[in-house]
């Protein structure tokens, strides 16, 4: 297949639009904000990652003269189309957030905001529809939401780059996580399978989850075909509605006209917030326009930055980052604040999970190829619990293998970050994406002390149990010579490991998240009142492992469960660390219920 060529910052697309900043990534496509020449104002441009045949290209332009008829204050609109050598969508900009953004900040929302957002995305869907436009990809991505939650909706019908998963059974478009049954089924999308999709969206936004929960994609189509849906929990007088517009039949279903409708007898007197009044309102130096294109005056740019609330424009530092204590209380810095999506969207479409491995973790899965998706992992750490030389600022490549990059930043004498990015079998050199990661973190650092996580983790979780307490001197005499002394706490304290260095034995005690409907690997057993399941470690041979469930009792069911694992490993066969592993594992998983 064709490459497309590479643009950078300054280029001109038809002679009319300079190219500022690649910032965000649809399903199959980077969005890039640029300056209309022309008329004088910012648009967003977007293109496919390939190389468009000629009937992709007359495709192309009829569906986006049919996306242009389109007229709705809740609809991002099109302005223009470049179909030439290259397929160019020129669209209305919108500074405002999307909303799976803003619940990665702020957690899930309560039922009347959700209803709110909800009324006004299926309004703009009624008149997508009435157009003749089946959107394919309705999700929280797709959503953009200004400061008075004013909402649009975006990346509409244009199949050049509709999102699409490859799965056993063939592909499905759309974002596996809010595909309904039937598209799950490999049926193509309708209307009735938009309107499945906007209650997935919804029940994600009021429930912090998607209605089939977090996964491989294989495994949430799996879900979604047999109509295995979490329970709602949180959605209150909601749930009704929703139960209804997430009905397995497309027949069963109401159309968008009708969901928006029945929000808006929901939400009652509240009226849809008119941008331009707020704006009127607004002092000219606080509107995010004027603070996005005075910050990029400053720094000699003439765009402002999409899907990214503009008033998040970096800042430059006025404080010495040698003195600043940039990490801050451990629990609530938060990982994902370090991780630029839009610098990674150049690679392919980006998908953000929060819920990967311990706390101190955030990950962006990349999808660089039909199978292939590149995990980009963050991680807080602390540099006694995992040694780094260098200095602060200093970026420090780690030893990397072919399906591994591995940079490290010390942050000061106490902290540092990791950045990995990793894939089997890779089609192509991971560092470029660990390069790219990086400099985001880095530039997120210059700004000053991390953002704070947006939500509390759920009562009951093991955030808040400190890990080492949980082994005690009597637990660790199954392993003679180990000094309850060596304990060396992780970030958060949500990990311990115990040394013994002559005969270099080591227990590692963690926390991980695990996806609530995934089963975990090992031979199962029952410790302390716990599920459990001990593993031995096949590919070194020199350590095994006891993964024990975290289930509080009397607690909402959640799509992620608290997982406590401890391995033991050293220079003897695993097998013969199984036995003191389970014992230890014992004595620690006496947890708080």
């Amino acid at each position: 297949m064709a490459r497309l060529r590479r643009v950078r910052t300054g280029d001109v697309v038809d002679g009319r639009y300079r190219l500022e900043d690649a910032r965000g990534s649809g399903g199959g496509g980077v969005v890039w904000t640029a300056f209309d020449k022309k008329l004088k104002r910012i648009v967003a441009l977007k293109r496919p990652h390939v190389v468009a045949s000629q009937a992709d290209r007359l495709r192309f332009r009829r569906e986006a003269e049919t996306a242009a008829q389109v007229h709705h204050p809740n609809a991002v609109s099109v302005f223009d189309t470049v179909d030439g050598d290259e397929c160019w969508l020129v669209m209305e900009y919108s500074p405002a957030e999307s909303l799976d953004q803003v619940l990665v900040t702020g957690g899930p929302m309560p039922p009347e905001r959700v209803a709110r957002i909800g009324m006004q995305v299926a309004a703009a869907l009624a008149a997508v529809h009435a157009r003749g436009i089946v959107h394919r990809d309705v999700k929280p991505g797709n959503i953009l939401l200004d400061a008075n939650d004013f909402a649009k909706l975006t990346d509409f019908g244009i199949s050049i780059w509709r999102a699409e998963t490859l799965t056993d059974a063939g592909t499905i478009s759309g974002t596996p996580a809010y595909a309904a049954p039937e598209v799950a089924d490999g049926r193509p999308a309708t209307e009735a399978s938009d309107v499945f999709s906007l209650g997935a969206t919804l029940f994600a936004a009021v429930e912090g989850v998607p209605p089939f929960g977090h996964g491989q994609p294989e495994e949430m189509l799996d879900r979604a075909r047999r109509g295995e849906m979490l329970p709602m929990r949180l959605a209150g007088p909601l749930a009704p509605l929703l139960s209804q517009i997430l009905q397995a039949r497309p027949a069963k279903r109401p159309t968008a006209s009708q969901v928006h409708q029945r929000l808006k007898q929901f939400v009652g007197d509240w009226e849809t917030p008119n941008p331009a009044i707020a704006a009127a309102r607004t002092p000219l130096w606080r509107r995010p326009a004027y603070q996005a294109l005075a910050a990029l005056a400053v720094a000699g740019a003439a765009g402002a930055v999409i899907f990214v609330p503009a008033d998040s424009v970096p800042r430059p530092s006025t404080i010495s980052m040698s003195s600043t204590d940039l990490i801050g209380d451990e629990r609530t810095a938060n990982p994902c604040a370090l991780i630029d999506r839009t610098a990674l969207a150049q690679f392919g479409p980006v998908e953000l999970h929060t819920t990967y491995g311990n706390f101190n973790r955030c990950d962006l899965l990349v999808n660089v190829g039909a199978r292939e998706t590149v995990d980009v992992e963050v991680q807080l750490i602390t540099r006694k619990s995992r040694p780094v030389r260098g200095e602060p600022f200093e970026v420090v490549e780690e030893p990397s293998s072919a399906e591994e990059c591995d940079r490290s930043i010390p942050v000061d004498d106490k902290y540092s970050i990791r950045v990995t990015a990793k894939v089997p079998d890779p089609p192509m050199n991971l560092c470029d994406i660990a390069e790219v990661a990086t400099n985001a973190v880095m530039d997120t650092l210059r700004q000053g002390p991390i953002p704070r996580r947006g939500t509390p983790f759920p009562e009951g979780s093991l955030a808040y149990v400190d890990a080492c307490p949980l082994v005690d001197g009597t637990a660790l005499a199954v392993l003679p010579g180990v000094d309850p002394r060596s304990a060396v706490d992780g970030f958060g304290k949500w990990a311990c490991k115990w040394y013994h260095h002559a005969t270099r034995t080591e227990i590692n005690l963690r926390y991980d998240q695990h996806a609530a409907l995934e089963p975990i690997t090992g031979q199962p057993t029952w410790l302390a009142g716990h599920d459990a399941f001990v593993k031995l470690d096949t590919d070194s041979g020199t350590s095994c492992t006891v993964s024990v469930l975290h289930v509080p009792a009397d607690r909402p069911r959640r799509a992620t469960v608290d997982v406590m694992v401890l391995t033991v490993s050293g220079e003897r066969r695993g097998d013969e660390y199984c036995a003191p592993a389970t014992s230890l594992a014992a004595a620690a998983a006496k947890l708080p219920r």
